[in-house]
């Protein structure tokens, strides 16, 4: 339904002259990428509004998608998966937001432990993005720069009384180092499978 619904847009630029036929394709990939991050954001905010935390949800995402989009990690094979895996994540981090005790030792332990797996591993590809030697100094340094930027503003918010903004920040940073750990995991079955052929 949704391709069919694509397929009619990208038909109905071209016979209008918006866009050249050749460009069908590009166009036709971006309207459905574009689409998906619709469906993404309309079901993350519900999934906020359902929990009462929308302004939390909020935060958590924009803490958490730079340091997964140059972080890496695990990525599910299939578009359902995919989102059904984000509706997880969303859910699981919305329940920890909830249900942990803001203590200086629990942020300090949450985001000391996943900041460390960040720092240390990331980035993960996957074969859908597969880094070179030049992209992968470049992620690097880029995660390590919005992961020190963050622990700062998790820190900072906590010293001026925002504990609960610098717990979310601290459960994005450690749902970024589970993808990040999870994709290693996939990473290293893919090799071992590969050795056994």
């Amino acid at each position: 339904m949704v391709s069919n619904m694509i397929t009619k847009m990208t038909s109905y630029l071209v016979i209008n002259g918006i866009i050249e036929d050749e460009e069908r394709e590009i166009y036709s990939y971006g309207l459905h990428q574009g689409l998906l991050i619709i469906i993404n954001i309309m079901t993350t905010l519900f999934i906020g509004f359902l929990f009462k935390e929308v302004w939390e949800i909020i935060v958590f995402m924009i803490a958490y998608i730079p340091l997964r989009t140059y972080g890496g990690g695990y990525h599910a094979k299939t578009e359902l998966r995919c989102y059904f895996l984000s509706v997880s994540l969303i859910i699981a981090s919305l329940l920890l937001i909830k249900f942990i005790p803001i203590t200086k030792i629990s942020l300090l332990t949450l985001s000391s432990i996943s900041g460390v797996v960040v720092y240390i591993f990331a980035p993960v590809e996957d074969k859908n993005k597969i880094l070179n030697e030049m992209e992968n100094k470049i992620y690097k340094r880029k995660t390590r720069i919005i992961l020190s930027v963050e622990i700062l503003v998790a820190l900072l918010l906590y010293i001026l009384g925002f504990e609960i903004f610098s717990l979310i920040i601290s459960v994005a940073i450690f749902m970024v180092s589970l993808m990040i750990i999870a994709g290693r995991i996939k990473n290293t079955k893919k090799i071992e499978n590969t050795l056994e052929c």
